[in-house]
């Protein structure tokens, strides 16, 4: 297990935001510390900025190394249709679609090709460039299991979600004491945060395409309803407090190398 970690070389792919980098940014130096090659990605604007904030140079973490490569949204950095968050996503996605995919193959030809996609939801598209290019891919949601289980519910319509007139309606999910109005996420039930309401629930439209959904829970706290999201959704693997796996003596790392081992495997069969 140990020669074919030295062999895996893991992408990072983030949002272009404080809020998503910070967790995935985490991840990636613990799956460093445990004899990967990681490489964290986002896009140019926020590449530029961390590299006058802190050092983006190659790193080596305890038997890993950490490495830094970005890629383009098309934009300028002072680009003002960034204001508009519907037309930025789409930009996002089309142009960055395009320069994250140029930037996997880059690594392909420096004799480092990718093993395994780890991206945040915002960047939904990224699973379906790992899927294209045939590379196992896992998301990781850097929230709770039970917030992942309401917004799931709502995106495919497997319950009764309550509208502003009904704010007496209680919502009943698996394994979920029951919601009240005001306990449901402002996105679902007002319709001033609709655009923003798209653009969360556009996190959940290929997450099929995973072998695995991260979540920033503990088991012990949420071991129900991870069971019941695992048995309807992609598989759902807690990382803990993400902190805490570079301690550990088995985790995340050895599942990525088990998945590409399966992976590499059922494509290469006759």
């Amino acid at each position: 297990m140990e020669s074919q970690k030295s062999n895996l070389h893991v992408l990072l792919v983030s949002f272009p935001a404080q809020g998503h980098i910070n967790p995935l940014l985490r991840l990636a130096k613990c799956l460093a510390s445990k004899g990967l090659l990681v490489t964290f990605s986002t896009t140019e604007t926020i590449g530029h900025m961390m590299k006058e904030a802190t050092n983006t140079k190659s790193t080596n973490i305890g038997q890993g190394e950490l490495r830094f490569e970005f890629f383009s949204d098309g934009w300028e950095i002072d680009e003002p249709q960034r204001a508009n968050l519907a037309t930025w996503m789409y930009q996002l996605e089309t142009a960055g679609r395009e320069s994250f995919t140029e930037l996997i193959n880059r690594q392909s030809e420096m004799g480092k090709p990718v093993s395994c996609i780890i991206n945040n939801p915002f960047v939904p598209w990224a699973t379906d460039v790992a899927a294209e290019l045939e590379i196992p891919c896992a998301v990781l949601w850097v929230q709770s299991c039970a917030v992942y289980s309401i917004y799931y519910h709502f995106q495919h319509q497997l319950a009764s979600f309550p509208n502003p007139d009904q704010r007496d309606m209680v919502l009943d999910l698996p394994s979920l004491p029951s919601l009240e109005f005001d306990d449901i996420p402002d996105f679902l039930t007002l319709n001033p945060f609709d655009s923003l309401r798209k653009v969360i629930l556009s996190q959940f439209k290929n997450l099929d395409k995973a072998f695995c959904v991260l979540v920033d829970s503990f088991e012990e706290l949420e071991r129900e309803t991870i069971e019941v999201m695992s048995r309807i959704s992609a598989p759902i693997k807690p990382v803990d407090d993400i902190q805490r796996m570079a301690s550990n003596k088995s985790g995340f790392d050895d599942q990525i190398s088990l998945t590409v081992e399966d992976h590499n495997t059922s494509i290469n069969m006759p």
